[in-house]
C-alpha cells in the first residue's frame, strides 16, 4: 500500500488504539469507583476487606507475641544447659550446623533449578495475548455496531 491508503490505515489504527485505551480507562475507572464509592449503608465496599485485614494483622501480632514468650521461657533453660556443657557443646552444634547449612544450600539450588521460569513466562504471555485478542474482538464488534447505528441514524435523518 502507498499514499492515501496507507495514511487511511494508519489513521484508522490510531483511532482504534485510542478507542481501546478509552475503553480500558473506563473499565478501570468503573472498578475503582465501585470499590471506593459510598454504598447505600453509608460504608464503602472496600471497608470490610480493610477491617478484616486489620483484624488479621492484630491476630497475627498477638500470636507472634505469644510465640516469642513461649520461646523465651524455653530458651533460658536451654541457654543454661549450653553454658554448662561449654566448648564441647558448641563444637558439636557447630559441626552439625555447618553440615545442615551445606545440605540446605545444595537442596535450595536444586529447587531453584527445578522452577520452570520459561514455561511460566510462556503461559503468562499466552494468557495476556488471549486477553488482548478477546478485548480486541469485543472492541471491534462494538465499533462495528456503533458504525451500523450511525449509518442507520444518518439514513433516518437523511444525511
Amino acid at each position: 500500500m502507498s499514499g492515501p491508503a496507507r495514511d487511511s490505515n494508519a489513521e484508522s489504527e490510531q483511532q482504534f488504539d485510542l478507542l481501546t485505551a478509552a475503553i480500558i480507562g473506563v473499565a478501570v475507572g468503573a472498578a475503582v469507583t465501585l470499590l471506593f464509592r459510598t454504598g447505600p449503608s453509608g460504608s464503602r465496599p472496600i471497608g470490610p476487606m480493610l477491617r478484616s485485614t486489620g483484624k488479621g494483622a492484630q491476630w497475627a501480632a498477638g500470636a507472634g507475641l505469644q510465640g516469642v514468650k513461649w520461646a523465651g521461657e524455653r530458651a533460658a533453660p536451654g541457654a543454661r544447659w549450653a553454658a554448662e556443657h561449654g566448648r564441647d557443646s558448641a563444637r558439636w552444634a557447630g559441626e552439625r550446623t555447618s553440615r545442615g547449612y551445606r545440605v540446605a544450600r545444595d537442596r535450595g539450588e536444586e529447587l531453584v533449578d527445578n522452577i520452570p521460569v520459561s514455561e511460566i513466562g510462556e503461559s503468562v504471555r499466552e494468557y495476556v495475548d488471549g486477553a488482548r485478542e478477546a478485548i480486541n474482538d469485543v472492541v471491534r464488534e462494538e465499533l462495528s455496531d456503533l458504525r451500523k447505528a450511525v449509518r442507520q441514524q444518518r439514513k433516518r435523518i437523511g444525511i
